[in-house]
């Protein structure tokens, strides 16, 4: 099932910057449209002032995915960087998340976009990956609660400066 489709234009008016600006960081990012029918998450990561991460997320209202195994992306990606993927349920404290690491995509592409081939590939990450996490320091809490979902989101940190991008054609679950 799918949760964002990035072909619509008007999917990234849902999504925000969370960066490290928030404690005096000087990261940057943004999720885009392209015109070819993809999301973009792209910006850079700052190590200067204490800074290192960048981030997008989504709230939705309240989702039941208690019924499902995980959550899947269909993405291309630089595999010289490490993203991460974040969930909140309805009560996950504001600085709080659950977080999982992108696996590596499987080798196989599915998909071509426009004049430049793109190959694009499914990631899936079963929820009982998703750890919670408060400012990037792994905490005690309840597991995430499945049948209250309301936030996902996309982070590059772990101290990897430099500019990223990485292209998204979908994101749902299964």
């Amino acid at each position: 099932m799918i949760l964002f489709d990035f072909k619509e234009l008007d999917t990234a008016q849902s999504w925000y910057s969370v960066n490290d600006t928030v404690m005096g960081g000087l990261s940057r990012s943004k999720l885009t449209i392209s015109p070819l029918g993809y999301g973009i998450f792209s910006g850079h990561v700052s190590l200067a002032n204490g800074g290192g991460f960048a981030s997008v997320k989504s709230d939705f209202g309240q989702l039941d995915l208690s019924g499902f195994t995980g959550i899947y992306l269909e993405l291309e990606r630089d595999r010289c960087k490490q993203y991460k993927v974040n969930l909140k349920d309805a009560d996950t404290p504001q600085s709080t998340v659950y977080q999982a690491i992108m696996p590596d995509p499987k080798l196989q592409a599915f998909g071509i976009s426009g004049a430049s081939v793109i190959n694009w590939q499914r990631i899936e990450i079963p929820f009982s990956d998703f750890a919670p996490h408060c400012r990037g320091k792994p905490i005690k809490r309840e597991p995430l609660d499945l049948t209250r979902l309301c936030s996902v989101g996309l982070v590059i940190g772990a101290q990897q400066g430099g500019d990223f991008s990485l292209k998204i054609k979908a994101i749902g679950y299964y």
